[in-house]
């Protein structure tokens, strides 16, 4: 499925800004409290804390719609929406920051790297064809502490490569045990910023591919329970889950998180033999 994204891409990037509703998906849940509300092209995931919600990404400007549709129709008030985790700083991820804030007055997270990122002509190349409005920046991840969405924890590992400040995330949920499962999503593996045309075109240091191989290998170690992509494509995510779009349980796998680093590792590895 991630091979046939990639080759439509122009065509899914044309109805993401001009027809969203043609990307529609249902929202499902993918943790005892984590939901997806994003789209069949991109992700957004609702955390919910119990006396507090958050969001990881807003997908598009033009989609933004759908992500409120799917925070209701998941039973949660989209007004509740206090604080906003942004994996990266490219449009796909941001376009709906300044809507949720205008809705709940909602915090954005950003890395610091990408907060300097954001305006770099690298970062406003499909400006023509999404609304990119700009947003203010109002907390920097900072690695060594979590965030604290109500009874959730968030902590963040800087994982640069897709984008200078690209984000992962690792979520402590418990489930209706008392057990602790451990959720990531790493903040961006699409290769696409990684090759060596794109380096020298937009005057990025090419090391960055070299610490996103090395950032996947590393990461590989940590436990995770449930592996979540960014792009669904990239995690074939919906392959992965329930007809029953409560049924979180088909998503945990210990293993998943280390095959789908290893995947995207090896992407990024046949650049450099190029």
């Amino acid at each position: 499925m991630a091979e046939a994204i990639t080759k439509n891409v122009g065509q899914v990037w044309w109805n993401a800004a001009n027809a969203p509703w043609l990307l529609h998906r249902e929202p499902f849940r993918v943790a005892p409290h984590v939901y997806y509300v994003g789209n069949t092209w991109v992700g957004a995931y609702l955390l919910d804390g119990g006396d507090e919600l958050a969001l990881i990404d807003t997908t598009t400007f033009e989609d933004y719609y759908q992500v409120v549709e799917g925070v209701w129709e998941m039973g949660f008030d989209v007004r509740r929406i206090k604080k906003i985790l942004l994996s990266h700083c490219h449009v796909d991820h941001v376009g709906g920051v300044n809507q949720q804030k205008r809705i709940s007055g909602a915090e954005t997270w950003l890395s610091a790297a990408d907060a300097e990122f954001m305006n770099h002509p690298a970062n406003r190349g499909t400006d023509g064809l999404f609304k990119n409005p700009e947003f203010p920046v109002d907390h920097l991840y900072d690695d060594s502490s979590f965030i604290p969405v109500g009874q959730l924890k968030v902590r963040t590992r800087l994982s640069p490569g897709h984008t200078p400040g690209t984000t992962s995330f690792f979520i402590e949920d418990k489930d209706e045990d008392g057990n602790t499962l451990i959720v990531a999503m790493h903040g961006g593996v699409g290769t696409n910023t990684m090759d060596d045309g794109y380096f020298e075109k937009n005057g990025l240091d090419k090391n960055l591919r070299r610490q996103f191989i090395d950032g996947c290998e590393a990461m590989k170690a940590i436990h995770v329970d449930i592996s979540l992509p960014s792009h669904p494509a990239h995690g074939d995510l919906f392959q992965r889950i329930s007809a029953d779009p409560m049924d979180y349980k088909p998503l945990v796998d210990k293993g998943e998180w280390a095959r789908f680093l290893e995947i995207r590792k090896q992407f990024a590895l046949d650049l450099e033999t190029k």
